[in-house]
């Protein structure tokens, strides 16, 4: 099973890369992809794309890039960004021309089954989208064998917007993904529930396992708060961490990407200020959870 961290920072920042990643790798052991999450109207693709691929591959990592957007699927769908996404697929070619074996997973538009997205809650619209996306990739002569796409929707949804409505299907899918998190007791969570591995991630793993066979699976975005019913708990969140990652192995999932980002909850398991946890040290300390260095990684998918 293959590890990834996101960061706070930009990571073709060598000193965010220094920070957020290595700083974890030195007291875990070397993860093997790093998460971006970078909007389609980006104001300089032709930097941000290259610099952050070669700062990560230069240091051992693969790119998991989540395309998001402040516009609907049905506006991107019918072109209205096209200018936008040629740029970030020329940028993408460039990269890819200059490296051997490139490769980055790429995830258009996640979580667009929740509410909380522009692009969010129009399954016919996110379907055109996705692959509107790649066509423009693909026109652009971005290598084909430099990108695996992911559809990465949210686990939990309204019952009106489950992420098998989403679905693109297996001849454009590479790597099926969802997010899921243990958000506790956090004084952000719309519910106050403590949600074990099995809980969290296991319905969602059922239901994709069912929807792409035989596709592989990821976790696109995870983590857990240290907030229980009686307060904050950092023995909890260790143990938490620990159960999770076995269970996930044991689950057959062949990525989890760790949200390292103190946003909502205090997700993260290490960051300035913050005691590094014992749990997240142990959770990835397993025979079956080794480095993969980009070579690899593209041989795996």
């Amino acid at each position: 099973m293959l590890t990834g961290l996101y960061t706070s920072g930009f990571v073709g920042d060598r000193s965010v890369l220094r920070q957020e990643v290595q700083a974890v790798d030195a007291f875990s052991q070397q993860h093997s992809l790093v998460g971006i999450f970078i909007d389609l109207e980006a104001r300089n693709p032709g930097y941000d794309i290259p610099t952050a691929l070669n700062q990560l591959r230069n240091h051992g990592y693969t790119g998991f890039v989540n395309f998001t957007s402040r516009r609907s699927a049905a506006a991107i769908a019918s072109g209205q960004i096209d200018r936008n996404i040629a740029k970030m697929a020329q940028a993408y070619r460039a990269w890819a021309e200059e490296v051997d074996e490139p490769l980055a997973f790429i995830a258009p538009l996640p979580e667009m089954n929740g509410a909380w997205e522009a692009y969010g809650q129009t399954p016919a619209q996110f379907r055109q989208a996705y692959h509107h996306i790649q066509s423009i990739f693909s026109e652009e002569g971005v290598p084909n064998d430099s990108v695996r796409w992911v559809f990465a929707p949210n686990g939990w949804s309204e019952p009106a917007h489950r992420f098998e409505q989403y679905y693109p299907g297996d001849d454009t899918t590479d790597i099926v993904a969802f997010s899921a998190y243990n958000w506790g007791h956090c004084h952000n969570a719309s519910w106050k529930e403590w949600q074990s591995p099995d809980i969290v991630f296991g319905p969602y793993l059922s239901r994709m396992e069912q929807m792409a066979l035989d596709k592989p699976i990821f976790i696109a975005q995870t983590a857990t708060t240290s907030m229980t019913q009686a307060g904050e708990n950092p023995a909890a969140k260790d143990e938490w961490l620990k159960q999770t990652y076995q269970y996930l192995q044991e689950a057959g999932v062949r990525g989890v990407m760790y949200f390292n980002i103190e946003k909502e909850c205090d997700w993260a398991v290490h960051a300035a200020g913050i005691r590094p946890s014992n749990g997240y040290q142990q959770a990835i300390t397993s025979p079956n959870i080794t480095y993969q260095s980009p070579d690899a990684v593209k041989q795996m998918f």
